[in-house]
């Protein structure tokens, strides 16, 4: 089978993140009308649980014929920003000088920084993975990638000939490309940094074999202005 993972469109600020802007929608319709001309159609739907997902799904899937139901996973969802900054921050802002400077800089005089990945935002995310300090309400780096991973088998009941389309985030694609790249952390987080919004990638499962065909593909993002990365 075939697998399509499909990025949200552009999503909101820093403190409303889980919806899509006006540009998201616009991406979005963009991705259904060329699945449309493109000839693509889905034996199968997936998305996450989150909102931001589920509407680039349905924006999507609205464009194309005869296009499936869609079925909500949250196995797919991103994992909490938010909840590293609630309770990994403050720990960091502690111990860590060249954090604490950072966070000057960059967030303190701009609290709604927002579609911009900061120096902040990464060194939270390796201290996550290096379970740095274990974080009270956020899933640790291990349960998370082994729930993105989960729906494997699930996905592996379909044949060949057959495509099917999971609208997730970039984390939860980076995981799966990085499997079959079998690559480590530090650069599973390097694919993800580099893929737009309603980017897809492609993948054959095959055999309980996975193998990258192509990623971050946005052919339908013609104009430089409607290709974005939050």
């Amino acid at each position: 089978m075939q697998l399509y993972l499909i990025r949200h469109g552009q999503a909101g600020s820093r403190d409303n993140y889980d919806l899509l802007s006006s540009l998201g929608q616009l991406q979005a319709q963009l991705l259904g009308e060329y699945f449309r001309s493109a000839g693509v159609s889905f034996r199968a739907a997936y998305a996450g649980s989150m909102r931001r997902q589920r509407e680039t799904a349905e924006i999507v899937l609205g464009e194309m014929t005869d296009s499936p139901e869609i079925r909500t996973d949250a196995r797919w969802n991103e994992f909490s920003l938010e909840g590293l900054w609630k309770t990994l921050a403050p720990r960091l802002l502690a111990e860590n000088g060249q954090f604490a400077r950072d966070y000057h800089t960059l967030h303190a005089p701009n609290p709604n920084i927002d579609r911009v990945m900061t120096s902040c935002d990464v060194e939270l995310i390796r201290a996550w993975i290096r379970n740095h300090h274990p974080c009270e309400g956020v899933e640790p780096w291990t349960e998370f990638r082994g729930r993105v991973e989960a729906s494997r088998s699930e996905l592996a009941c379909y044949g060949p000939g057959e495509s099917v389309a999971v609208f997730t985030s970039a984390t939860p694609t980076a995981v799966w490309c990085g499997s079959a790249l079998e690559v480590d952390e530090r650069r599973i987080f390097r694919i993800a940094g580099v893929l737009g919004n309603t980017s897809f990638s492609t993948l054959r499962l095959r055999d309980g074999e996975l193998t990258l065909f192509s990623l971050n593909n946005t052919p339908h993002l013609r104009e430089a202005t409607l290709r974005t990365f939050r």
